[in-house]
């Protein structure tokens, strides 16, 4: 079955970090992404977003005229900040990759199986 590992944290957390800090969390981030493989575990995607303030909130359905607003929320400062999509047979092995998952102070990982469609 197919989770998502989402990395929800506060971005002015990672803002406040080093250049060299954010160098060695991405570079940790490969090193997972290997550890993952090496294990075995079906790896679809993963990734780190571009800043929140490049994303924009669209309301389906609305046509041209619809406005398409800055995201990715309407309010908050906790932001989806990365991604992983992996393929484990059962949740407990999502959850205990998502453990191990490097991480900025604060972060969480939020697990969520993808229903497919």
């Amino acid at each position: 079955m197919e989770y998502t590992l989402l990395i929800h944290g506060d971005e002015r957390v990672w803002n406040a970090l080093s250049e060299a800090e954010q160098a060695e969390l991405d570079a940790a981030h490969a090193r997972f992404g290997r550890e993952l493989h090496e294990a075995g575990v079906g790896v679809r995607y993963g990734g780190g977003l571009r800043r929140s303030c490049s994303a924009r909130l669209v309301v389906p359905g609305g046509g041209q005229e619809t406005p398409v607003s800055d995201g990715p929320y309407r309010e908050g400062h906790e932001h989806l900040g990365g991604l992983w999509v992996i393929d484990v047979p059962e949740e407990s092995e999502a959850v205990a990759w998502a453990r191990r998952m490097p991480a900025a102070p604060g972060d969480l990982v939020e697990v969520r199986p993808v229903r497919v469609t």
